[in-house]
Order: structure tokens, then C-alpha cells, then sequence
């Protein structure tokens, strides 16, 4: 074998990128964080949903009580 057909042998056993799963990583990651804060959000929007609610009751009462 001469050096030219080496180096080229060399070449096609190179190791293969890192980059992509480091891509791949920081997808995961951020997918993660914002399942997290869009869980955190809805229960924020039910308990706020809850209190607006009850202050609608608070500021128009129920007919039948008045009756």
C-alpha cells in the first residue's frame, strides 16, 4: 500500500460528530423545560380561573337566594 491509499483508509475510519447529539441534547433539554413551565402555567391559569369564578358569584348572586 502505498501512503496515498493510507491516508485515504485513514480518512473513511474517522471518528463521526459529536455536534448532532449535542444538537439533539439541547433539543431534549429545552423540550423538557417548557413541558415544565407549560405545566406550571395551566395550573396557574386553573387556580386564577377558579378565583375569577368565584368573584362573578360574589359580584352578580344567585337569583334564587334573593327570591
Amino acid at each position: 500500500m502505498s501512503g496515498l491509499e493510507e491516508d485515504v483508509g485513514k480518512k473513511q475510519h474517522r471518528r463521526r460528530a459529536i455536534w448532532p447529539w449535542l444538537v439533539l441534547l439541547a433539543i431534549t433539554l429545552m423540550t423538557i423545560y417548557a413541558y415544565g413551565q407549560a405545566i406550571a402555567a395551566w395550573e396557574e391559569l386553573v387556580r386564577t380561573w377558579d378565583d375569577l369564578v368565584q368573584l362573578f358569584w360574589f359580584i352578580v348572586p344567585d337569583e334564587q337566594l334573593e327570591g
